[in-house]
């Protein structure tokens, strides 16, 4: 019972091992007579003793087909030749071909690509014509794609290439759309749902940037006047100010600001001008900081009596 449970490969390869047990190094007469048909019928060595998946079940394996050939050094001798001319039977015959098996040129969609070591000729119209009809779509995989849309999951999670959570490429998704409406309208509805998120972004990007620009504008102008100006955020209000109604242009700003700097002294000429080495005092300023009377109360004459 408990045999009848092991894999296929496992019996197969248990029975291989009883096969060669106990029997001398090397081939039997038999078996190197069959080796040696299936070398002339235009197989290879690696063909019959690989054991690929591609070449089907090994004959023998190498150790024993290596062990054989130094048995018999002129059997081997003939075996590597036969196999070396079958190797080479048909190499080359690539490169004199002008288009693919569809009939594009190759002088015109030929793409050289890099494959285990050896460089291959591919069409690059075949390529898109590929990539324009999508690759199928497995009926597991399709119940696995609509399950996710019906969750919310973009499409790019699920067809991006280096993601954990891809299920299929790109143009496989597009074709499945085609052929599936439950699928297209899924689609649709996540497309939408982006669209609506990227619109916010958008805006919510364009207003950072405006406040951004604004900041910069506000450092920008306070630089430009004198360091040892007190009331900069006055003057800087005054520039903001004729800026959004649109009587200062951003561009004249630096032009403008001695001029802005000298109306906001003009307007306040008390705390900057002055009277010989003293600065002028306000009539309406009070005395004392406790009482109501101002200097101008105490004025008994005027400036040119």
């Amino acid at each position: 019972m408990a045999n009848a449970q092991q894999p296929a490969w496992i019996e197969a390869h248990r029975a291989g091992c009883l096969k060669w047990r106990g029997a001398p190094p090397g081939m039997p007469a038999e078996l190197a007579d069959e080796f040696m048909t299936n070398l002339k019928a235009g197989s290879t060595i690696r063909k019959l003793t690989s054991g690929m998946k591609e070449f089907g079940p090994s004959l023998v394996s190498y150790s024993r087909f290596k062990k054989h050939c130094e048995l018999h050094p002129e059997w081997a001798a003939e075996a590597w030749r036969i196999s070396k001319i079958n190797g080479d039977f048909g190499k080359g015959h690539n490169r004199i071909k002008t288009h693919c098996k569809f009939g594009h040129p190759f002088a015109t969609y030929q793409r050289l690509n890099f494959d285990k070591g050896s460089v291959i000729r591919k069409c690059n119209m075949c390529h898109f014509l590929r990539y324009k009809e999508g690759g199928r779509v497995k009926p597991e995989i399709m119940v696995k794609v609509k399950a996710e849309l019906e969750r919310g999951a973009t499409i790019s999670s699920l067809t991006a290439s280096g993601k954990p959570t891809r299920l299929l490429a790109h143009h496989a998704f597009k074709r499945a759309r085609r052929e599936n409406p439950e699928i297209d309208i899924l689609a649709a509805k996540v497309i939408e749902g982006s669209r609506s998120r990227a619109l916010r972004t958008r805006w919510t990007r364009v207003h950072n940037e405006i406040r951004r620009e604004q900041n910069n504008d506000y450092y920008m102008i306070r630089a430009l006047l004198p360091v040892s100006f007190p009331d900069k955020d006055d003057v800087v209000g005054a520039i903001f100010e004729d800026l959004l109604t649109g009587a200062l242009k951003r561009e004249n700003v630096r032009a403008r600001v001695k001029s802005y700097v000298a109306a906001h002294n003009k307007l306040f000429p008390t705390k900057y001008a002055k009277f010989g080495e003293s600065p002028l005092l306000s009539l309406d300023e009070a005395i004392f900081e406790d009482g109501t009377s101002t200097r101008g109360d105490n004025v008994s004459r005027g400036l040119w009596d």
